[in-house]
C-alpha cells in the first residue's frame, strides 16, 4: 500500500510504503511537516523501518533528522546529493521559508547507477537519473515509481538552481520512458500520481521540453 501525505510547507509529497500485514513502513521524501507525517504514522500504528529521499532538496529531506532520531532508523540518499543536502538551510533562506532543518549524515549512500536493496520485506530498485540534481533517483517498489522532481503528472519543474542540468534531465526522462514499463504508476514529489503512459502522452510541458 502507498499512502501520499501532502506537506503544507512547500506542498511537497511524502509517501509511506506500508506492509499492511506487519505494519512496517518506509518513509519516502520526508518533507518539512514532520508532525503531519508522524501523526499519520501514529494513527495507523505503523512501525517505520527506513527513510529514503529521491534527492537532496530541503523539501525532500527536511524531516529526515526528526524521523531518524525518533525511530532510530537509517536514512538513505545518493552520494551525489550529499553536498546539496548540506546546503538545505541556505536554500530555505533563498526561498524565504522561515524554517531551520537539523541535518544528519545519511546512514546509507547509493553509489551506483542501479542498486537493488531489501529493507525488512520491502524489495526496492534504486536508479540514478541525474538532471534535476546530480543524485536524483527513482525508487521502484513493485509497480510503483517514486520519481521525486524528475517527472510529474503535469508540468515540468525547472528551478535553475546549482546542480540542475536541463540537458541531463532531458536525457534522463527519455531514458525513463525507454527503461520502464509505461503501465507503471509514478508518484511524484509534487502533485498527484499517474501512469508513465499518461504522463508521456498528456503532459504538454514535458512533451515540449523533450522536443526542443
Amino acid at each position: 500500500m502507498v499512502l501520499r501525505i501532502k506537506n503544507d510547507i512547500f506542498s511537497s509529497n511524502t509517501y509511506l510504503i506500508i506492509d499492511e500485514k506487519e505494519k512496517f513502513c518506509l518513509i519516502i521524501d520526508p518533507g518539512l511537516d514532520e508532525l503531519i507525517i508522524d501523526n499519520k504514522i501514529q494513527e495507523l500504528d505503523l512501525k517505520p523501518v527506513a527513510i529514503l529521499s529521491t534527492h537532496g532538496h530541503f523539501d525532500h529531506i527536511g524531516g529526515s533528522a526528526f524521523f531518524k532520531e525518533k525511530y532510530r532508523i537509517p536514512f538513505y540518499l545518493h552520494e551525489a546529493d550529499v553536498k546539496l543536502m548540506k546546503s538545505a538551510n541556505f536554500y530555505l533562506r533563498l526561498s524565504k521559508i522561515d524554517r531551520f532543518i537539523k541535518l544528519l549524515e545519511p546512514d546509507v549512500l547509493f553509489i551506483k547507477r542501479e542498486e537493488e536493496i531489501k529493507i525488512s520485506d520491502f524489495e526496492l530498485k534504486i536508479t540514478n537519473f541525474s538532471g534535476h540534481t546530480p543524485g536524483s533517483c527513482i525508487i521502484q517498489y513493485k509497480n510503483n515509481l517514486f520519481t521525486g522532481d524528475t517527472i510529474f503528472k503535469n508540468g515540468l519543474y525547472i528551478n535553475k538552481l546549482p546542480g540542475e542540468n536541463p540537458i541531463e534531465l532531458r536525457k534522463s526522462i527519455l531514458d525513463i520512458f525507454d527503461k520502464f514499463d509505461l503501465g507503471l504508476n509514478c508518484f511524484p514529489g509534487h502533485g498527484k500520481d499517474a501512469t508513465l503512459e499518461y504522463i508521456k502522452s498528456t503532459n504538454l510541458d514535458l512533451i515540449n521540453f523533450l522536443n526542443k
